[in-house]
């Protein structure tokens, strides 16, 4: 290889160490699904799937099982009292799909979803805790409850 070429390469090679490498403007690179949140998902998609429906108790409840939520009654009838006036303040529902989900740690997960209404969407929050329970050890054998739920139209968040 001649002296010019070699230097060529080099500058070609260092160029895209530098750089990095390209990708069109709104291409992600694909990351491993984690399959340990994967049941989380799907309890997520039920319960919008049952609020879509009008099924607004039978949704929390399931949603809520074995979480601490569940027990503060009061709350729980305000959150449900707000989500079925949401066709009313929004439109008919259209649909949802996932925005992002993001582990906190091992024991932490949230979850953003996008509820689509015909005049508005609505974002939903979740978030799942996962602790041992008595005599267990360690979390990772724990049950994954709700420990935040709740929605708004902060759109401009979504940034973030």
């Amino acid at each position: 290889m001649t002296y010019p070429a070699r230097i060529a390469t080099c500058l070609l090679t260092l160029g895209i160490l530098l750089t990095g490498p390209r990708f069109s403007p709104g291409q992600e690179v694909a990351s491993k699904p984690d399959q340990e949140l994967t049941p989380l998902d799907d309890q997520i998609k039920q319960f919008l799937e049952a609020v879509s429906l009008g099924q607004l108790d039978e949704a929390y409840s399931e949603l809520l099982a074995g979480s601490a939520l569940a027990k503060q009654d009061k709350l729980l009838k305000e959150l449900v009292a707000k989500t079925g006036q949401l066709e009313t303040l929004y439109g008919a529902y259209r649909g949802f799909e996932k925005i992002n989900s993001k582990r906190i740690g091992r024991d932490l997960v949230l979850f953003r979803y996008l509820y689509k209404c015909e005049r508005f969407p609505v974002v939903w929050y979740f978030a799942f805790y996962r602790t041992a329970a008595p005599g267990e050890t360690p979390a990772e054998n724990g049950t994954w409850r709700v420990i935040t739920v709740r929605f708004d139209t902060q759109l401009e968040l979504l940034w973030l």
